[in-house]
């Protein structure tokens, strides 16, 4: 929605500076202390937090511009509530004020420079200008009406969803995204298409954290290629403890970024480093099992390959225009604009054809077979345009010889197709290397001499390299369909090879970057097509999609009738008032449990509750949380609790990062609603035994409460995956109520493994999740969300504020702005995955797409 321009070289020497700025170093000021007060306050160790605030503020004074950077990349790091208990502030909070405090204290600075001399540098429209000023008079006004829902403000560091704070949580990232603007304006004026730079390779470097972390997920919990379990990767986004798509959304809004890596990219590195990045960012993109996310993503990329291509033309066509005016030549050459676009969509279709016929019998190995073979074929196609008919005479015999000694080793051996696989791969490659100073034809026509005896070569080993997959997917699917299939398919391979090597012109660019960026789709390609034809789990997610989408629309006419008053429905209930009223109007069947803190003379504990829904397992109880570390031998649960009816305590510990349980620990106790007359109370130092629950005192009453857990032994996991343990307490018990106080978790050892486990400290270091009933929390639809939060009139400006970014983009005056086709494939691919989850109820992802 701003536009900026590119600092000419010759400018860049003159610039304007400015004097001391009072209001400006007010502003770091109040920042300053902002964050230094959110410091203090921090959960764990707030004196070293402290201290790395005003590390940060100094760091980010020194750098001011290198928040672009260091922001994006570390947003989907930096959420620590599982470990902190902070839901409403967070580390982002904090990073962000320290960009501030820094970027804005130098720029009050006398002296600093801003812009070049004489350089006009436009800032924003004023119609983009009215419409954030009105939709930001539209967040406060959802804030203040979220406050009175909620039975009027309230301040606390540790209040939940349906708690006044749960407004400030959600209002705060547009505020947030509006105190750094005048940041990116002060580094676009100053650094010109540097700073585009930089914000694009922020966001890709926050892309490829948010893969690894994924990676490290599922290589703990799962196993890196099982695509059957149920288990849908969250990475460190914990705001997905009730659901929700936040990582689809952060992957969605910013693969777009990484695609534009592979256009602007000037060196091998950093193209390397954009492919690396989009590769993990595929397999995130595939183990999130989210419908949303394959239909965003591939949609994202290609508005974002189509509006990059655009740009390249048109701005080819300006430059021959100025240079026919000019009367002289091109100084540079133009970007090619897809030429190798046709070619690489049919050989990707190809591949993809390919590995759909032979997935079925011959799996993963099949597939790797003939991506190994695509390999080899890309560059061979090359090589084989030198041939005359003795090359290709001998090269066929030679290859008879090899594909016959494949035959033999994958007979000889336990294993030795996939040996005589990688044999005849390293010789095909090896013969390639070798031949790449062969003669070149040139001209479209043909040399007369012979390719050489290392191209003849290679062509033998590429007819031992098929003949091997063949041998693979026989000893893999072990039925005669699996070689008639990956026969076929080696056929088609070695047409493609002969096809390019034949034709009087390249049939695709003989670049290597060309190539490796068709084999990196080819590798998408086929890691799709194995998750959906390798497990059943996403097959059945997509044979639910019908009655899942039936689900959707009463789950937001339910939303749509909670508006009961004409002024919630123009101006919305509240800022986050979605959870609280779904509580307290929504539907019996899906009625979710809820947790308070309390307080009686003095002693504070926590009032634990049970839903309304039917118990199926595990997954649908309201869990408060603890992480903690794995402990070394029996563990038992001490703690005192109080229920007035009759009510079952769940207890747990179990290798879990977020919504699914692992390898556990557990234990239960049932509180009985009345004294059981013909009980004889145990002695209160009486040790339970192993699975049995020991309970002393009145019914009715506060009772102290002893279980001894039992099960399987928790695991750390190995030192590059290891595992996350937590110990959680719950009630299944439908609309059961329980107080609970002074929690101990005693080790082997008789050394406590809890804190604040009397909730002195609030819910600090506590932390709750609903693994699997979702529903309650989430209205699931970004434009329902708004207009659930913020009414008609925020919905309306919110849609505005999308199109005039769409339209400044794609077809505005920003269409050729560097970061003009990220920001295009970006947002639209946010608003696909938001047609059917509320993405901006999570603060992290509403402020980074808030500030794209």
């Amino acid at each position: 929605m701003n536009t900026t321009h590119t600092i000419p070289a010759a400018a860049a020497t003159r610039r304007q500076t400015t004097g001391f700025r009072l209001h400006v170093a007010m502003l770091a000021l109040l920042c300053a202390g902002a964050g230094a007060f959110m410091a203090l306050h921090y959960p764990v160790a707030p004196m070293a937090a402290v201290l790395v605030f005003a590390a940060a503020c100094a760091f980010f004074l020194r750098w001011p511009d290198s928040w672009l950077l260091v922001v994006p990349a570390l947003l989907p790091l930096i959420g620590f509530a599982p470990w902190t208990g902070w839901i409403t502030f967070e580390e982002l909070d904090l990073l962000v004020l320290a960009a501030a405090v820094g970027g804005y204290a130098r720029s009050a600075l006398p002296g600093v420079p801003v812009a070049p001399k004489g350089k006009r540098v436009h800032l924003i429209s004023p119609g983009s200008l009215l419409l954030v000023l009105l939709f930001a008079g539209s967040t406060l006004v959802a804030m203040v009406r979220g406050f009175e829902d909620a039975g009027g403000f309230a301040f606390g560091w540790y209040q939940g969803y349906h708690e006044p704070m749960n407004s400030v949580r959600l209002a705060k990232c547009f505020f947030m995204a509006l105190l750094v603007l005048p940041l990116w304006w002060g580094a676009a004026a100053r650094r010109g298409a540097q700073a585009s730079t930089w914000l694009a390779t922020g966001l890709s470097t926050g892309l490829a954290a948010a893969a690894l972390t994924t990676l490290w997920e599922r290589a703990a919990f799962t196993g890196l290629f099982n695509f059957s379990c149920d288990y849908r990767t969250t990475g460190l986004f914990w705001e997905m403890h009730v659901g929700g798509a936040a990582l689809d959304g952060f992957l969605t809004l910013c693969v777009p970024f990484a695609v534009r890596e592979l256009f602007f990219a000037r060196s091998t590195p950093r193209w390397g480093t954009a492919v690396a990045c989009l590769a993990l960012a595929a397999y995130a993109c595939l183990t999130t099992f989210s419908r949303g996310v394959y239909l965003a993503v591939p949609v994202a990329v290609v508005v974002t390959v189509a509006c990059c291509l655009l740009s390249a033309r048109r701005q080819a066509r300006e430059a021959a225009w100025v240079n026919s005016l000019s009367g002289s030549p091109a100084l540079t050459a133009a970007r090619p604009g897809g030429r190798g676009l046709l070619p690489g969509i049919v050989l990707v279709a190809i591949f993809s054809a390919a590995i759909w016929w032979v997935f079925p019998t011959s799996g993963y190995r099949g597939l790797l077979a003939l991506l190994g073979a695509m390999f080899v074929a890309l560059p061979l196609a090359h090589t084989l345009r030198n041939f005359r008919a003795v090359d290709w005479v001998l090269g066929g015999l030679a290859g008879l010889l090899l594909s016959a000694a494949a035959w033999g080793v994958a007979a000889l051996l336990p294993k030795g197709a996939y040996f005589a696989y990688a044999l005849a791969f390293v010789f095909c490659v090896a013969m390639l290397f070798l031949g790449m100073n062969s003669p070149q034809p040139t001209g479209g026509g043909r040399r007369r001499n012979h390719a050489g005896l290392p191209a003849q070569l290679a062509l033998a080993g590429y007819l031992a390299v098929l003949t091997s997959a063949v041998l693979v997917a026989d000893h893999w699917g072990a039925v005669s369909g699996a070689m008639a299939a990956m026969g076929m398919a080696a056929a088609v391979f070695f047409a493609v090879a002969v096809a390019g090597g034949a034709a009087p012109r390249p049939l695709w660019p003989d670049s290597h970057r060309w190539q490796a960026t068709a084999l990196a789709a080819m590798v998408l390609v086929g890691g799709t097509l194995g998750v959906f034809t390798g497990g059943d789990y996403m097959s059945g997610r997509f044979s639910t999609s019908e009655s899942d989408l039936d689900g959707r629309i009463n789950h937001w006419r339910e939303g749509w009738g909670m508006l009961t008053t004409p002024a919630d429905q123009a101006l919305g209930k509240g800022m986050g008032r979605y959870p609280a009223s779904f509580f307290f109007a929504g539907s019996s069947v899906e009625h979710p449990g809820d947790y308070r803190l309390k307080e009686e003379a003095g002693n504070t504990f926590l009032t634990l509750g049970g839903g309304k829904q039917r118990y199926m397992g595990w997954g649908e109880l309201l869990r408060v949380s603890q992480r903690m570390r794995a402990p070394q031998g029996p563990v038992r649960v001490e703690l005192m609790a109080r229920a007035t009816h009759p009510v079952n305590l769940h207890l747990e510990i179990c290798e879990k990062h977020l919504l699914y349980n692992a390898g556990c620990l557990t234990g239960g106790a049932t509180l009985q609603g009345k004294p059981a007359a013909s009980a004889a109370a145990p002695t209160p130092d009486a040790v339970p035994k192993p699975g049995a629950a020991t309970i002393t005192g009145t019914a009715g009453d506060w009772q102290t409460v002893k279980v001894m857990l039992t099960g399987k032994d928790i695991g750390d996991g190995p030192w590059y995956a290891p595992k996350l343990v937590s110990f959680s307490i719950a009630t299944d018990t439908p609309q059961g109520v329980v107080d609970i106080d002074k929690i101990q978790l005693i080790g082997a050892q008789g050394q406590p493994l809890l804190d604040n486990g009397d909730f002195s400290q609030g819910m600090q270091r506590w932390f709750f999740s609903s693994d699997r009933n979702h529903m309650p929390w989430h209205i699931k639809s970004v434009l329902m969300n708004v207009l659930f939060d913020q009414g008609a009139v925020g919905l309306a400006l919110f849609t505005l504020m999308g199109l005039a970014a769409l339209w400044r983009v794609v077809l505005g005056t920003a269409r050729d702005h560097p970061l003009g086709p990220a920001i295009a494939g970006g947002l639209v691919g946010f608003v696909v995955v938001g047609l059917f989850d509320s993405l901006v109820d999570v603060p992290r992802l509403a402020f980074v797409f808030y500030l794209v």
